[in-house]
């Protein structure tokens, strides 16, 4: 909290447009310069990369840049700092340069679709949120002036027209492709205009037009959960989440909560049935979605009730059940059930089994290894991680198996940001 704290308060400062921080800012913290600009750097590196190239948000590449400005006030020497402050600078000059681009290029233009002027307004709002005051920004704003309130006026004259169409009598399915449809717009004149009056009047009340179809579609899902249709209330639920995401992802939270009980009731149901594979990826999907205390409950009740079914009412049916892990390959299954035999006995004889079992466990391991060297130079790297994960859990010194799985995992995060 304290380093949190402190980063906060340095941000705080750079961003209130002082000339300078000066030394009274320095010296207020009577503590390591160089451990405040760590921390602060930290933060900064964090917010480079979930705002800026997870998410892309521009708007928010001034803030980002801010952080490292504060971390070379307080150490100067910084060298983190300095190199993502160049980082985020070219961020902002290379987005900056491609919006102003664009925009020129469909300025010139004739005959411009909605869709043309849509991109247009949309790359001189990017240039404005990038850098506000340039001579090039403050030109585009200038020459999009009336292109923007002809663009606003025709898309809320052309949603007007839509809703015009159907009433309370019409057929549910037509009232709700024309919601959908004109919300679309809407939030394409909120982009453009986000605080024109009749957009934001007009968005209010297709959101709750919507919001009701949403509800209902909602209400259905949980009626099949009660059922125990669970599949079919998968299918209801993909179908709310296909219509959300035409309209830009409004409903999230609704629909998240949702699929969450419904993931969760699905473990409970396999649960009761002791099937221990289903409920366990049943609760995981629904971890996936929240980590809700429930559901961390749920999953360690059911990996507790599969280990004791496992392990078996003696140790001679946890070894049979050992031995079939094994003969098939799923040597992480047969590493968790010979870790907790090995804490349910205590007899040398017992003992010397499952040494036995151990041994082959690990001879095995090269075949795997190779394969997950394999695949790490062909660049699957997911495949590489799921095999290394293997190898380590058997035998965390085994040849270079750590150190692959580090680099393979960062590789695949660094993919999947992309």
């Amino acid at each position: 909290m304290r380093i949190k704290s402190l980063v906060v308060l340095a941000v705080a400062t750079v961003s209130s447009g002082c000339a300078s921080l000066g030394d009274p800012f320095l010296l207020s913290f009577d503590t390591n310069a160089r451990y405040q600009s760590e921390a602060v750097t930290a933060e900064g590196i964090d917010a480079y990369k979930s705002t800026l190239i997870v998410a892309g948000d521009v708007a928010e590449s001034g803030k980002v840049q801010r952080y490292f400005e504060a971390a070379l006030r307080y150490d100067p020497t910084n060298t983190e700092a300095a190199r993502y402050l160049a980082l985020v600078e070219d961020y902002r000059a290379n987005r900056f340069a491609a919006a102003v681009k664009d925009a020129d290029i469909l300025l010139k233009k004739r005959g411009r679709s909605s869709d043309d002027e849509y991109r247009l307004l949309m790359a001189v709002r990017k240039a404005q949120a990038i850098y506000p005051r340039d001579d090039a920004t403050v030109r585009l704003v200038r020459a999009t002036v009336e292109p923007r309130k002809q663009y606003v006026a025709a898309r809320l004259a052309e949603v007007g027209t839509m809703r015009a169409t159907v009433s309370p009598d019409s057929r549910e399915s037509a009232r709700e492709k024309v919601s959908v449809d004109a919300f679309k717009i809407v939030l394409k004149v909120r982009d453009v205009e986000p605080g024109n009056m009749d957009g934001s009047k007009a968005f209010r009340e297709l959101k709750s037009e919507i919001s009701s179809i949403v509800e209902k579609r909602i209400a259905a899902v949980e009626a099949l959960v009660a059922k125990g249709s669970f599949d079919e209330a998968r299918s209801t639920l993909s179908l709310v989440k296909d219509l959300d995401s035409k309209i830009g992802g409004t409903f999230e939270p609704e629909i998240a909560k949702s699929e969450y009980g419904l993931y969760l009731a699905w473990a409970k149901y396999y649960e009761g049935r002791k099937e221990w594979s289903k409920a366990d990826s049943r609760i995981h999907s629904a971890l996936l979605i929240q980590k809700g205390g429930d559901a961390m409950a749920l999953q360690k009740r059911i990996a507790s009730a599969a280990a004791a079914e496992e392990r078996g009412s003696s140790f001679g049916a946890g070894l049979v059940n050992l031995d079939r892990y094994i003969a098939s390959g799923e040597l992480l299954r047969a590493q968790r059930l010979l870790a907790s035999l090995s804490k349910t006995t205590s007899k040398s004889s017992e003992r010397a089994e499952l040494d036995k079992r151990r041994r082959q466990m690990v001879d095995a391991l090269a075949g795997i290894y190779s394969s997950a060297v394999a695949a790490y130079r062909a660049e699957r790297f997911k495949d590489a991680v799921t095999a290394f994960e293997t190898v380590v859990a058997i035998d965390s010194t085994y040849e270079d198996a750590a150190e692959y799985l580090d680099k393979a995992r960062t590789k695949q995060k660094l993919l999947d940001q992309y």
